[in-house]
């Protein structure tokens, strides 16, 4: 039986994941490379800007959480801390893997499963995940991930390594630009098969030349939830 199949009996409510929010719906804001969300700032550099885009987007769909990003191509990575050339051929590390929802600092995030906390660690370089926490699940034999990244610095000590955690209980706040690596508040969250060992950190985005392999790694998180994500 495949992940899917395993957990399709067992997902959460995106109200689990945002008990505080008020939303009906989800809208899916468009910001891959090639689109003109960000205007002339597609690299997401000022802060500014990308934050009246996204209030303007918010605006047009007042009932919503905006949720984007999987498998989406982004220029905000095109830069030489996510750039490599290997035999003559230069690749950003740009394809994105998880879904970000786009939600204020300082907004509660509960756990959608029970859990333990394998990660607790403040990744604090520009455009990381500043305050990252992952989560370790098991569900009919299933055991699997949860990434929240770009939290506040407050999240690591509600949520340290080791503690077990309940469904629907608080793991963290939303983190502001200067806590979170530098980005507009959300909330980056992934879903991993394989944690490779990896006790700090890990992959939010992906080489186009990998992207089959990290696929495998790291599935849609729509299948964590009953609503849809698209």
């Amino acid at each position: 039986m495949d992940f899917k199949t395993r957990i399709k009996s067992k997902r959460a409510s995106l109200k689990t994941l945002f008990p505080s929010l008020q939303f009906t719906t989800v809208a899916v804001p468009d910001m891959s490379s090639g689109s003109n969300f960000f205007g002339n700032d597609p690299q997401h550099e000022n802060l500014e800007v990308a934050t009246a885009r996204l209030d303007a987007f918010q605006q047009q769909h007042p009932n919503a959480l905006l949720a984007n990003g999987y498998l989406e191509e982004r220029s905000f990575y095109n830069t030489p801390r996510f750039e490599r050339t290997l035999n003559e051929v230069t690749e950003y590390r740009n394809i994105h893997l998880g879904t970000d929802f786009w939600v204020p600092a300082k907004t509660p995030v509960h756990a959608i499963f029970n859990g333990e906390i394998v990660i607790s660690h403040h990744n604090d370089f520009h455009k990381d995940y500043g305050p990252l926490l992952v989560l370790k699940h098991q569900i009919e034999g299933a055991v699997f991930y949860t990434l929240y990244g770009h939290l506040s610095i407050e999240s690591l000590s509600i949520s340290p390594k080791g503690k077990t955690v309940s469904k629907g209980g608080l793991i963290g706040y939303i983190g502001d630009e200067t806590e979170n690596g530098h980005w507009v508040p959300h909330l980056h969250l992934q879903c991993i098969t394989d944690l490779l060992g990896e006790t700090e950190n890990y992959n939010g985005v992906a080489y186009a030349s990998e992207l089959e392999l990290w696929k495998q790694r790291c599935p849609d998180p729509d299948v964590l939830f009953k609503e849809s994500l698209h």
